[in-house]
């Protein structure tokens, strides 16, 4: 007994799909680390990257104002360049809390409290100036900005230069962070797709190898069916050929000796029983008649002694004197050669489809077509056919598979057409 392959299929789909709801989570899950990192790190130190260059661009605005206050000789007071310094605080102010925010969670909250630490410093420095130019000779301010707010700002501007190079160093090793993303999904895909190929190879040759033992089964199966089909058809000619003899010999010779019997008791009996005599042996000649009729049908000696053109046109002037069905024959110039053992399934193949047709057609009136050269026997009716899908889920009938394996045996084909009535064409190459 043969296992099926159904669960091996199964169990390799199976497989097949866990694999790739496996690799598509793991797709998904690397897609959204890459965007966080994209998001979360990339983005902010761009944003970052800004505040700090806006950073350096106020400090660098902050030293110029300083060095023109030092420049500054004339009506123009110390004191009034307070406006100034103060636009520039604000921008300060507003692109450290902006740069504070971006780079919350990510700087070393030493580096973070140095860099407040030195803003505090400097605005206390700027203030302390601003009190000096008022108060003091420009000179001692000058001092001042030499001294302290200048080295302030140096302090100040190189810091801000350093945390931009840590922020460029950061974006660069997210972006080598995404690459390495890229790369093990790339990876993992050629994986997958190896994986994919190997399952797929390995349910596609389990497929076609339990297709091939499958086939092979029912190739063997068909085979024996044929052949046990065959030694059916030849068992039941060979039966046929007994009681068509059997008839012939012992059922013919008994009913003639009967009607000899009668005949001779007719004349010499008495007149009161000549009538009886003379209808009993008509009774009998009648039946001797069906008899051989029978026996012909059974066993056509006609198709052995006179071929398949004179079968044909035998059998059916008695289907016609059987059945009142009126037959149109139309026969080949030639009469067809063919051996007695294959025309035999030619007559049996006629005999069943005029039988169908009398049985199931309803008509008055069928057509019979032979030809030779190739050997082609055609009936049709009229008669309302049948549909396919009414045969649908019923068992074939014997007769119609009779018919087919006779056709197999003749090395033809048989094709049934049932479209405005029913046609069945047997068509046998010759040789």
């Amino acid at each position: 007994m043969v296992r099926s392959p159904s669960g091996r299929l199964a169990a390799g789909v199976v497989v097949t799909l866990v694999i790739i709801l496996a690799y598509a989570g793991y797709t998904l899950n690397s897609v959204r680390r890459m965007r966080e990192v994209q998001t979360g790190i990339v983005d902010q130190n761009r944003k970052a990257a800004l505040q700090l260059i806006r950073i350096q661009g106020d400090l660098n605005a902050l030293a110029l104002a300083l060095r023109d206050m030092q420049d500054q000789t004339g009506e123009y007071p110390l004191s009034a360049w307070g406006a100034q310094l103060g636009r520039i605080r604000e921008n300060l102010d507003d692109a450290m809390r902006v740069e504070a925010g971006l780079a919350a969670g990510r700087r070393d909250p030493q580096q973070a409290a140095y860099l407040d630490s030195s803003f505090r410093q400097l605005w206390t420095a700027v203030d302390r100036m601003k009190s000096m130019a008022r108060e003091q000779p420009p000179a001692a301010v000058t001092a001042f900005i030499r001294g302290t707010l200048e080295p302030q700002l140096q302090a100040l501007t190189s810091l801000a230069a350093r945390l931009l190079v840590q922020n460029n160093a950061e974006e660069q090793r997210a972006g080598e962070q995404i690459a390495g993303i890229y790369g093990e999904i790339e990876r993992n895909a050629y994986v997958f797709l190896g994986i994919s190929l190997l399952l797929a190879a390995s349910v596609s040759l389990a497929m076609i190898r339990s297709n091939r033992i499958l086939f092979e089964r029912l190739a063997s199966l068909s085979n024996q069916r044929r052949d046990l089909a065959q030694q059916l058809i030849a068992a039941q000619e060979s039966t046929l050929r007994a009681v068509s003899r059997d008839l012939h010999d012992e059922f013919g010779q008994i009913l003639t000796a009967v009607g000899s019997m009668l005949s001779r008791a007719g004349r010499s009996a008495p007149a009161a029983f000549t009538e009886q005599l003379r209808e009993t042996k008509e009774i009998v000649q009648e039946t001797l008649e069906k008899v051989r009729g029978l026996s012909q049908a059974l066993q056509p000696v006609i198709l052995e002694e006179q071929g398949l053109g004179a079968a044909v046109e035998w059998y059916l002037t008695v289907f016609e004197r059987q059945t009142g069905i009126a037959v149109r024959y139309r026969g080949p110039a030639a009469a067809p050669v063919l051996e007695p053992g294959r025309a035999i399934h030619v007559f049996r193949i006629l005999q069943e489809a005029l039988n169908n047709a009398a049985r199931h057609a309803g008509v008055n009136e069928v057509t019979v077509e032979l030809q030779d050269n190739p050997l082609r026997l055609r009936v049709a009716d009229a008669g309302p056919g049948f549909a396919p899908e009414a045969m649908a889920g019923k068992a074939p009938g014997v007769g119609l598979a009779g018919m087919r394996e006779r056709a197999a045996i003749l090395g033809g084909t048989l094709r049934i057409e049932s479209t405005g009535g029913t046609r069945i064409t047997l068509e046998v190459p010759r040789g």
